[in-house]
């Protein structure tokens, strides 16, 4: 659903305020500056180290992990029946000791209730950053709270970072009953998601895009939507999940029908020249605007989680007590995203998947008989090794929904041992793989575009080409191969290129995929 904004921004000392209004739809926007950074203990185990260390119950760890090799790990704190924080918690060290760097509560937030819920964390790696999206369901306005946090967590803690700077809230106008949030993001686009009750529809999709450092709508893009569910019946929605790969954006989410419950998905292109190209669909947003992604329901189930790397997505979910897995390939940057789902069965009598993915290998971590356990795939979630059990305490893994999340480096679950629900950490990495991105298209004499290898295995002789569509004479296409070591990166160019006008450029490494839009003046390419 389409939304109009139009803002103004009201100086207050240090508060600045952004109000929205819309004949439409409206939304508020807030940000501020706030409390000090708490303390928080952290108790190591024979094998799991305790994260949280609360007397209430903590649940809902989400975890990230950046190119410092850090983790990072955010969730839900109870303080009584009234009050949640969110901790966020790093390690230096594979997960032996854990340091707090800052811990949210929004009774500091403008119209904040002290019930923080919900938090996703995402690392964003072109811009070295870490991107928190947390709900407060109780407050006056402002239910959404986002936050920018330098990637280097561990360095912004000892230099003295301010947490509580580029802390924003903002709310649909005319929503209530704020309840669940994720998070993901582009190269430079920063993507917050809740489910509320408005506009006739129960616990629909809101979803804003936000770029940095300045907290506003990318150009060419409304910026904000509501999914009015016109295109697609997806609410209403419950335990949403986002992700990505190199060629699209992932909303998973279960789905009331009658007295089923069904897995939906919804995605749309991963290519920000596409997501701000303006081009309207049924008077919205054809890309950007949620209420007009491609969806689909991929089968009867609950507590879905998904992730995505390169060409490829995995999705799993709870079906009939056994934990699921639909996996696909994904077009590239297309509108439709043609799917062609295939089902394999990870455990059977388990529950609270979480999944991670890498090239072609994927870790799911889940729940059975109250133990944590783990199952590799080297083949994009097709087939599954042995299962390995992960907690050193038999019988006190919590079985609830969300209560389990997988990174590279490890699974973070909730574990009632002590007495109460506590975090625990615990290493469990997957097979080496490569995973390959490109960082950067640039112009000049010919077009110029930078690939790194993210993973930690060697991408080997891989195909990479630069493809320029317009008029263009000579050098329109550009193709090689090439070996990177991980954390390597290399510098591939198309040559000389001739030719006049708009161009629209598509770089491929792998499958990894990145488009661009700029002009060719004879042999100079400008506008990237």
């Amino acid at each position: 659903m389409k939304i109009n904004i139009s803002r103004k921004i009201l100086v207050i000392g240090l508060i600045f305020l952004f109000l929205g209004a819309s004949t439409m739809l409206g939304v508020n926007a807030f940000s501020t500056n706030g409390q000090t950074p708490q303390a928080m203990g952290q108790i190591c185990l024979t094998n799991n180290v305790k994260i949280s260390d609360n007397i209430g119950n903590d649940r809902h760890p989400r975890m990230a992990t950046n190119a410092h090799d850090q983790a990072i790990v955010v969730y839900e704190k109870e303080i009584d029946i009234f009050t949640k924080t969110v901790p966020v918690m790093f390690s230096t060290d594979d997960g032996l000791t854990w340091t707090s760097a800052y811990e949210y509560n929004s009774i500091n937030f403008t119209s904040g209730s002290g019930l923080l819920q919900y938090p996703a964390i995402v690392y964003n790696v072109p811009n070295d950053l870490l991107f928190l999206a947390m709900v407060d369901p109780n407050a006056e306005m402002y239910n959404s709270e986002v936050k920018f946090i330098p990637g280097d967590i561990a360095n912004a803690v000892a230099t003295g970072y301010d947490f509580t700077e580029n802390w924003y809230g903002l709310s649909f106008t005319g929503c209530t009953s704020y309840t669940y949030g994720a998070a993901t993001c582009t190269d430079n686009f920063f993507l917050p998601l809740t489910t509320q009750d408005g506009y006739s529809q129960t616990q629909a999709f809101g979803l804003a895009f936000y770029t940095y450092p300045d907290f506003e709508y990318p150009p060419g893009m409304n910026g904000i939507s509501y999914d009015g569910n016109s295109l697609f019946k997806s609410a209403p929605n419950a335990e949403v999940e986002m992700g990505s790969n190199a060629n699209r954006i992932f909303i998973v989410a279960e789905t009331a029908r009658g007295s089923d419950t069904i897995i939906t998905i919804k995605s749309t292109v991963n290519d920000e020249t596409l997501l701000t190209c303006g081009e309207q669909q049924n008077g919205m947003d054809k890309y950007a605007d949620v209420e007009q992604w491609p969806g689909e329901y991929i089968g009867l189930g609950i507590d879905p989680d998904v992730s995505g790397s390169g060409n490829k997505v995995c999705v799993v979910y709870v079906q009939d007590g056994a934990v699921k897995c639909s996996y696909s390939a994904c077009d590239k940057q297309t509108y439709n995203p043609g799917f062609s789902w295939q089902v394999s069965t990870v455990d059977s009598g388990a529950s609270t998947p979480a999944v991670y993915m890498q090239g072609n290998n994927v870790i799911c971590a889940y729940v059975k008989d109250g133990n944590l356990y783990c199952k590799l795939s080297s083949d994009g979630g097709a087939t599954w090794g042995e299962a390995s059990k992960k907690n050193d305490v038999d019988g006190t893994v919590v079985t609830e929904k969300g209560a389990v999340d997988v990174d590279k480096n490890g699974i973070v679950f909730t574990d009632n041992r002590d007495g109460n629900y506590d975090i625990y950490f615990q290493e469990a990495k997957g097979a080496a793989a490569p995973e390959l991105v490109i960082e950067l298209i640039s112009g000049g004499v010919g077009v110029s575009a930078v690939i790194k290898n993210t993973g930690d295995a060697a991408a080997s002789n891989f195909a990479w080409s630069i493809k320029s569509d317009g008029t263009v004479f000579v050098g329109g296409e550009k193709t090689g191969t090439a070996t990177l070591t991980p954390d390597a990166s290399t510098t591939i160019k198309s040559g000389l290129m001739l030719g006049f006008g708009a161009i629209a450029i598509t770089v491929t490494a792998d499958t990894a995929t990145r488009t661009a839009s700029g002009k060719l003046l004879l042999f100079f390419v400008t506008g990237l």
